[in-house]
């Protein structure tokens, strides 16, 4: 495998099928939550995982008490729904967060248990990013074939950093901005709930124009 740190290429076998994107995930020092915490985390990402079906036609598992699996048909909505997920643990417990790796390739055989039936070359260069991930908690792997723009990597660690840096109130507000980026502020707090003006704040405080822009502009690249 070659690795360009937060983007990874492979060589495997071309699928002649569709193309799609996998995001695999695990609970950052899942052995420190109080069972009452690890349970409210699992719970969350089951919430979130029924929203990215309804919003993007993705298809997911939790398995084995920390980790989870989403399958996301389309590569384009991948990466923000990987950023979701994190959003997802960080706005539940404070401190929480997740490393999520996002693989980018064909696919064949999705059916309803995921990870007994899935296969593909998503599928692998997911799971294997996550095993190698250290420091990083954001990754994108693509086919070896895959035409990688150098700036790209750089954009990813950038996202990546911004995103650990948050704190619970500020994920509470991106996790409806990601995911309804064309909601006005007014729509956007009264389907939150959030006061207009504190929400505002939130979003500033936690960058999210540049977080928005920054995925537009990698979306553009799946």
């Amino acid at each position: 495998m070659t690795s360009l740190n937060s983007i990874e290429t492979a060589n495997d076998a071309t699928y002649s099928l569709s193309t799609g994107g996998v995001v695999t995930g695990d609970i950052v020092n899942s052995s420190a939550l109080s069972d009452a915490e690890h349970q409210a985390c699992l719970q969350q990402i089951e919430q979130t995982i029924t929203i990215l079906q309804e919003t993007f036609h993705a298809q997911g598992d939790v398995f084995r008490g920390d980790e989870f699996q989403v399958f996301v048909p389309s590569p384009k909505e991948a990466l923000r729904c990987a950023v979701l997920l994190r959003l997802t643990l960080m706005k539940t417990v404070k401190g929480t967060d997740a490393r999520v790796s996002v693989g980018i390739g064909g696919y064949k055989q999705i059916e309803s248990e995921l990870r007994k039936t899935a296969k593909g070359e998503a599928f692998q260069l997911s799971g294997r990013a996550l095993k190698n991930m250290k420091e990083e908690r954001l990754k994108i792997s693509f086919p070896t074939a895959h035409n990688i723009n150098p700036s790209d990597e750089l954009l990813v660690r950038y996202l990546d950093s911004i995103l650990t840096g948050l704190s619970e109130k500020q994920a509470e507000v991106l996790f409806p901005r990601l995911l309804y980026p064309d909601l006005t502020q007014d729509a956007l707090s009264d389907k939150t709930g959030i006061h207009r003006r504190s929400l505002a704040s939130r979003l500033q405080r936690a960058n999210a124009t540049l977080i928005l822009d920054t995925l537009a502009v990698l979306e553009t690249g799946l």
